[in-house]
């Protein structure tokens, strides 16, 4: 039976084992069918053939329906891209592997009336991967619109999002579980004070997965939560964490609040997310746009993709999505450059072209070496300049530098010009040449 959870405020924060008929609101149970002898023996591999949600041959309902625990239940390549929506629940009474094609993968959904799967309690953890769980229903206060269960859970490359529930509107599970290039995002969860769109009764680990724009919290969680190279962001009116009561914390981690820990174990920055959009991959992703912090921001990656199997940079990036949209700059010095006689000032100036349209800083620095009786000293001048890009022409550019100390002389000098730009940006350096002349600009 499904165990009960106490509802925050009015119980203690530790989980209750308690009568499902003790209170109304809690959770109810599940109805058990009574299994068939299963069709199928350990490790086989059964292909859904087509997008019916009903018992028919072929179905996802007949094809779980056929094992005995081990199975991996994959999809015919037709299948690719499509969605089915369930008649109502399925269960799943044995530990599996439930497998969409990795390029497209396949949309299962509860057609906002049903949650889609119920997990019994089993030895081993059933393992969801490369879907998309859209449109369930929640399963009274246990909500759980995409999975509802009593057994440890993974997700991997899997997207649950458009849920509704009363109580955690998109996953609820008893035991433990894991989310590994995961995205939970735009459920919606209406009871206050059940905050999160996942509630976890024993331990939760994030792996580079991204829960954001929820409308009452991220997760609930009253056990140890891991979080490795992971975003929690814009939850709506709930924290991003709740009743968490350890952490433990790899990589780096962003959020939006300090519910998950503070500034001095978190990044705390708006994460800067597109909408949830097809990316590509098996199921709907927030890309990170330009400016967003979580771009080569993780530490100690342990995955070589993310959700769409887009390889990873060696820094990869928090959440799901790996950024792969970045600016290429090419920068030219000009390599004759004037020196006003009256105030000293060197201008610089030159040209640059980017892939795209992009505006940042330019790091500018003019070195001079000069000779001081029998040894030398150098001459410089830095500074920073503003400069448009365009990809369709290249931009000019120029700034006007002062001495550090000294004066510059008519001569040979170098001029090396840099990026000083958001990661984004591929960083460019340029060190050039040139010749000073006197001269007004």
């Amino acid at each position: 039976m499904l165990r009960s959870i106490s509802r925050p405020g009015r119980w203690p924060l530790a989980l209750i084992l308690v009568g499902l008929g003790a209170c109304a609101d809690e959770p109810s149970a599940p109805r058990i069918p009574s299994p068939s002898r299963p069709n199928a023996n350990l490790g086989d591999v059964i292909t859904v053939t087509n997008t019916s949600g009903g018992t028919g041959q072929g179905s996802l309902r007949w094809a779980v329906a056929q094992v005995a625990g081990g199975e991996i239940i994959r999809f015919a390549p037709a299948l690719a891209g499509a969605t089915i929506v369930v008649d109502s629940t399925i269960p799943v009474l044995h530990p599996i592997t439930i497998e969409g094609p990795a390029d497209k993968g396949v949309t299962i959904s509860g057609g906002n009336a049903t949650h889609i799967f119920e997990v019994y309690m089993l030895p081993s953890a059933t393992t969801f991967r490369n879907l998309a769980l859209v449109n369930g229903e929640g399963n009274g206060s246990a909500g759980g619109g995409a999975i509802v269960a009593t057994s440890d859970i993974v997700l991997e490359n899997v997207t649950l999002s458009n849920h509704t529930g009363s109580d955690w509107a998109a996953f609820y599970t008893t035991e433990n579980a894991t989310f590994i290039n995961t995205t939970i995002s735009s459920n919606n969860t209406t009871t206050p004070g059940r905050y999160g769109a996942a509630f976890v009764a024993k331990k939760l680990t994030l792996v580079n997965s991204t829960i954001a724009y929820n409308n009452n919290g991220g997760v609930d969680v009253r056990g140890p939560l891991a979080m490795r190279n992971s975003i929690i962001t814009h939850n709506g009116a709930g924290p991003n964490c709740s009743y968490v009561p350890s952490f433990e914390r790899a990589g780096r981690n962003l959020a939006d609040d300090t519910s998950c820990g503070d500034s001095t174990v978190m990044l705390i920055a708006p994460a800067k997310l597109d909408s949830l959009r097809n990316n590509g991959g098996p199921g709907k992703t927030h890309a990170l746009t330009g400016a967003s912090p979580a771009i080569n921001a993780g530490k100690d990656c342990t995955v070589t993709v993310d959700q769409r199997y887009v390889p990873r940079d060696a820094s990869c990036d928090l959440g799901a999505f790996e950024f792969k949209d970045f600016t290429t700059v090419t920068i030219t010095n000009n390599t004759s450059l004037p020196v006003d006689p009256t105030t000293g000032l060197v201008f610089v100036a030159g040209s640059v072209t980017c892939s795209s349209n992009e505006t940042f800083d330019l790091a500018v620095e003019v070195a001079q070496e000069q000779k001081v009786g029998r040894g030398s000293s150098v001459v410089k001048a830095s500074g920073t300049v503003t400069v448009t890009c365009s990809k369709t022409a290249a931009q000019p550019w120029g700034v006007a530098l002062a001495p550090s100390s000294g004066e510059f002389g008519i001569g040979s000098a170098v001029v090396t010009t840099k990026t000083a730009a958001p990661p984004y940006i591929i960083p460019s350096t340029v060190s050039t040449p040139v010749k000073l002349y006197r001269g007004r600009k």
